[in-house]
């Protein structure tokens, strides 16, 4: 099956998983907007949060798949469970470190949070209650990997989006207990509960996803085999990790303003709700297929390696110009329309589109280096995307705090842009020196015309909003009704202006979804 076709079937089961998380955060906001208890609950459960989301977008498969790649026969059974055991050992060890140290982790997440308040006690207690989320995520991302390695990528791409369900079944009962009088710590008690059987059902679909024949009781001989994944898989995660660590840092600078946290937390949902569809599907398919065929510079049919590559960078901008575009030039309406309702507020909506407003414009930079990571796992340079995410957090963590004062939540906003913009240079600049990307004249018209497309398209959407701004700020079915208007007439002049420019080859989309 081509390319396209297998990155579009797990975009799809994505964009479901992101669809329901969208649901689930929405409520959150209505139930408890910006107030004590959602910044509590952002800081508290933001481990278990990462946990899941690092290592549901294939951040293990770099670690898992080359070291079962060369084994054959019935060791390879007994070495997968051996690494599953593996993982979710280091995943308790960690668990407990941090549960032990979690006021010091709550220090360190959110420097704003008063000695000994409300939102420092709740913090600490959600993330005890969370933290078991980190060794089971660690679990579902090494099953996910081997169902990968044995060509399943549908069920496991569906687990997320069960876990989501099972995520809102829970805060439907919240509602009904009455959570607006519910003391802070019985709020949180419901609201970690939600998490971890979010956590569960994953794990077990993804368990049910491998196929048979794939796990063995490891013997002593195929434990101390594995334990070179666990070794392997520290830079992957890292790498992978260091780009949602800029999320972490933006919050610790947003944590001094009153709901900073929390409304950063819901702009950043609606930026990660895209760029989870190009990370699942690099990490999924992107990567195994460019490992499977002999690395990035080998002859992959009548292509390259590198010249996938530059195709995948392709795809990505395609996919993500439009969206930051559109986010930053309606951020304001978008709030309103997706979250200003129960207790989230005008102010919690200003608050939130604020910040939303400047990270739409980190969502090309991070999905290009999405698929850029994927290029440097596959070719053995991993360590490039780990130096060039590093490059870029001293930037954005000084652009964070020291923005935050004059420009309130758009600083440490600010700040996750810098680092962006800084790590995707330093990591294209490692490629392009390595030889590993190659961007031929053919690619580089159709990425400008692109960007021509993108902007051709705000101006085109900033220009219908001007008309329709009473019925945007008043919410409601009509601001339902407009921004649903701007958000078609955008994709036409996107659609349009990329044909028109060249950014876009009707043919060739054609040619990509057959099989082969």
């Amino acid at each position: 099956m081509a390319l396209l076709r297998r990155a579009s079937t797990v975009a799809s089961l994505t964009l479901a998983s992101r669809l329901l998380g969208f649901a689930r955060d929405a409520g959150v906001a209505a139930l408890f907007g910006t107030g004590v208890v959602a910044d509590a609950s952002v800081a508290g459960l933001s481990l278990a949060q990462l946990a899941r989301r690092l290592l549901g977008e294939g951040a293990l498969n770099a670690a898992v798949l080359p070291a079962l790649t060369p084994v054959d026969g019935a060791e390879r059974p007994r070495r997968a469970g051996a690494a599953v055991l593996i993982f979710a050992g280091a995943g308790l060890a960690l668990a407990s470190v941090l549960a032990v140290f979690m006021p010091q982790v709550i220090a360190v997440l959110a420097p704003g949070f008063p000695d000994d308040g409300a939102r420092e006690t709740g913090a600490v207690l959600a993330g005890r209650l969370t933290v078991l989320g980190v060794p089971l995520a660690l679990t579902a991302g090494t099953l996910a990997a081997l169902a990968n390695a044995g060509g399943a990528l549908a069920r496991p791409a569906m687990a997320p989006a069960a876990g989501n369900v099972a995520v809102l079944a829970l805060l439907g009962l919240l509602w009904l207990s009455g959570a607006h009088a519910m003391a802070m710590e019985t709020a949180l008690v419901w609201l970690s509960a939600g998490v971890m059987a979010g956590a569960v059902t994953q794990l077990v679909l993804i368990f049910l996803a491998v196929p048979r024949g794939t796990l063995a009781l490891p013997s002593r001989a195929a434990l101390a085999s594995a334990l070179p994944m666990l070794a392997a898989a520290g830079p992957s995660l890292l790498a992978a990790g260091l780009p949602q660590l800029r999320f972490l840092i933006a919050a610790a600078a947003a944590s001094g303003i009153p709901g900073g946290i929390a409304a950063l937390f819901y702009a950043t949902r609606l930026v990660e709700l895209p760029l989870g569809l190009i990370g699942a599907s690099a990490g999924a398919v992107l990567l195994p297929a460019l490992a499977a065929r002999g690395g990035v510079g080998e002859e992959i049919g009548d292509q390259t390696g590198a010249q996938t590559g530059a195709l995948g960078v392709e795809a990505a901008l395609a996919l993500s110009l439009p969206a930051a575009l559109g986010l930053a030039v309606l951020a304001h309406p978008i709030v309103i329309v997706l979250f200003q309702r129960g207790a989230f507020d005008p102010a919690a909506a200003e608050l939130t589109a604020q910040a939303l407003a400047l990270l739409a414009l980190t969502l090309p930079l991070q999905a290009a280096e999405k698929v850029l990571a994927a290029i440097a796992f596959a070719a053995g340079f991993g360590r490039d995307v780990t130096r060039a995410a590093l490059i870029g957090l001293p930037v954005g963590a000084l652009t964070g705090f020291l923005a935050a004062g004059p420009l309130g939540l758009a600083g440490p906003a600010l700040g996750v842009l810098a680092a962006s913009a800084v790590s995707l240079g330093a990591l294209a600049g490692s490629l392009i020196r390595r030889g590993l990307l190659r961007l031929p004249g053919a690619n580089r018209r159709r990425l400008i015309g692109l960007l021509a497309a993108g902007l051709l398209m705000a101006g085109a959407v900033w220009a219908a909003r001007l008309p329709l701004e009473g019925m945007l700020g008043g919410g409601g079915l009509h601001a339902v009704a407009a921004l649903a208007a701007l958000v078609l007439a955008g994709m036409l002049a996107y659609g349009a202006g990329a044909v028109l420019f060249g950014g876009l080859s009707p043919a060739a989309l054609k040619a990509g979804l057959r099989t082969r």
